[in-house]
C-alpha cells in the first residue's frame, strides 16, 4: 500500500512538471519571431480572426446638417451582421478627391463623442478635429459596444462557435472602407485610421490585415498580451483564441511597417502599463528600421484618455499631396 501511495505521489510530481514545462512554452514571449517570418502572419492571424465577408453593405442618410465649414451627415448602416449608425463629415467647399481618415471610438465613449457632438471625459473629439482641417472623417459606431453586458456574452458564444468578436468588427470596418473608398470625394488611395482603446485595439488589427490603411493611429492600446489581458481581466472582445500562437502584440503591430505608425500611452494607465508600452515599442523599433521616421510614439501624464499631441499634423505629413 505505502508503495502504491508512492508510486501515486511521484507519478503526481511528474505530471506537474509536464505541465508546468506546457504552460512556461505556452505563455513565452513572442518577441522571438524572426522578422524574415513577418509575412506569413498576416495570413495566420486573419486565420486566427475568422474574417467573414459583410459587405456589401447598405447605406441611409438619417440626417444632415450643415456648419459654415463642413457638412455632417448620419448615417444609417446594415451590413451582413450588423446594424449601426455613423458620421460621415467632409468640408462644403470638398474639391476632387481627398484624403479620408476611419475614427474609431472606445468603450465608454461613442461616435458622438468623436466628432464633438458630446463633451467626453477622456477627451476622444478626434473626428472633429481632423475635420476641421480639411480631412473627410467617417465614424462609425462599433457593434455591441454600448452594454458590457452583453457584449461579453456574444464574445463568449462567438467563441464557442469558433468566432471572436472582434473578427466580426473587423471584417464589418474592412465593408465599410468598401464604402468609403467609393465615394466619389474620396481618394482611396489616401485613407487613414485612429482609434482609442478598443477602437484604437480595431485600428491596430485592421491595418495590420488591410493594406488600404496607409497611415494609423492608437491611442491607449498598445503593450505586451502577457503585461495587459493576461495579467488584469478586461473586456472579453480582448480575447482571441490562440493569438499567442501567432505571436505577440508588437508582431501583429509589425505587419503595419514601414506604413506610418504613430502610439500614444498614458504615463499611469492601469490598463496598458508604460512598462507594457515601453517593451512593446522597443521591439516594434526593429520593424522600422531604415524608416524610423515612419514611428511616432509617446506618453501622455495620466491614465487611459486620449492625448493628441501632434496628431492632426502627423495625418497631414503623410496624407497631404498635391491634390489636397
Amino acid at each position: 500500500m505505502k508503495r502504491f501511495i508512492y508510486i501515486f505521489f511521484i507519478s503526481l510530481i511528474l505530471l506537474a512538471c509536464v505541465f508546468a514545462g506546457w504552460i512556461l512554452q505556452y505563455f513565452l514571449p513572442f518577441s522571438e519571431v524572426p522578422l524574415k517570418e513577418e509575412p506569413f502572419l498576416s495570413l495566420k492571424f486573419k486565420k486566427r480572426l475568422n474574417l467573414t465577408n459583410e459587405g456589401p453593405i447598405a447605406v441611409k442618410v438619417l440626417k444632415e446638417k450643415q456648419t459654415e465649414d463642413l457638412i455632417i451627415r448620419l448615417l444609417g448602416i446594415k451590413s451582413r451582421t450588423f446594424r449601426s449608425r455613423a458620421y460621415l463629415i467632409f468640408p462644403r467647399n470638398i474639391k476632387g478627391p481627398q484624403p479620408a481618415i476611419l475614427c474609431l471610438h472606445g468603450h465608454h465613449t461613442s461616435i458622438e463623442d468623436v466628432v464633438g457632438l458630446r463633451r467626453s471625459p477622456f477627451g476622444v473629439n478626434f473626428g472633429i478635429r481632423l475635420a476641421k482641417r480639411g480631412f473627410v472623417v467617417f465614424a462609425p459606431e462599433i457593434p455591441y459596444s454600448k452594454d458590457m453586458a452583453t457584449e461579453d456574452l456574444l464574445s463568449l458564444n462567438l467563441i464557442m462557435a469558433g468566432k471572436t468578436l472582434t473578427g466580426l468588427r473587423v471584417s464589418f470596418l474592412r465593408a465599410l472602407l468598401d464604402y468609403l473608398s467609393g465615394l466619389p470625394f474620396v481618394d482611396s488611395k489616401r485613407i487613414g485610421c485612429v482609434g482609442w482603446s478598443m477602437g484604437g485595439g480595431l485600428t491596430l488589427y485592421l491595418a495590420a490585415i488591410d493594406k488600404r490603411i496607409k497611415v494609423a493611429a492608437i491611442s491607449s492600446y498598445f503593450g505586451t498580451f502577457k503585461d495587459t489581458f493576461m495579467r488584469r481581466r478586461q473586456s472579453t472582445d480582448n480575447y482571441i483564441p490562440g493569438i499567442l500562437q501567432v505571436g505577440e502584440m508588437h508582431n501583429i503591430a509589425c505587419l503595419i511597417a514601414p506604413r506610418p505608425l504613430w502610439i500614444e500611452g498614458g504615463e499611469n494607465d492601469p490598463e496598458f502599463p508604460k512598462e507594457s508600452f515601453l517593451k512593446a515599442v522597443k521591439e516594434l523599433e526593429l520593424c522600422y528600421k531604415g524608416h524610423e521616421d515612419r514611428l511616432h510614439w509617446h506618453l501622455i501624464p495620466g491614465g487611459h484618455r486620449f492625448g493628441g499631441e501632434g496628431l492632426e499634423e502627423w495625418f497631414e505629413r503623410w496624407l497631404s499631396g498635391e491634390k489636397r
